[in-house]
């Protein structure tokens, strides 16, 4: 597959989407760029070290704003929380170069994503307003 015909792909899978599997996609975008960021760190990469945190941190925005704290009760309170978390450890990172930091964002991360993506699977689930 040609990378143009990857982007069709892509594209189309985004465009049929449901808001749910969305959340899922935008959740594999930040940790693609979380797991360049580190390369970046370890090879010394400044470019793409603030390149890679730069669009994990706007995925992370993205999903913070989607977030409804009016309709999402304690879910939505809590998953602000832990997206304001991950942007103030990202930022961090950005500036000390700590794996560390990086690797508890990471979890986070993934563990959100594969709670958004047993949601997604499951239409009865895919009701809550907390995005």
């Amino acid at each position: 597959m040609s990378y143009s015909q990857a982007n069709v792909y892509r594209e189309r899978e985004i465009l049929t989407a449901s808001p749910e599997k969305l959340v899922v996609i935008t959740f594999d975008h930040i940790l693609v760029n979380l797991r360049r960021a580190r390369l970046a760190i370890e090879a010394g990469n400044i470019e793409l070290r603030a390149q890679s945190l730069g669009k994990a941190r706007e995925g992370v925005m993205e999903l913070w704003m989607s977030v409804d704290l009016e309709r999402g009760g304690d879910v939505a309170a809590n998953l602000h929380a832990l997206y304001s978390f991950a942007v103030r450890e990202l930022l961090d990172v950005g500036r000390t170069r700590e794996l560390a930091k990086l690797d508890s964002v990471v979890k986070v991360i993934g563990n959100l994503r594969e709670a958004f993506a047993t949601i997604a699977a499951d239409p009865k689930l895919a009701t809550s307003p907390a995005a």
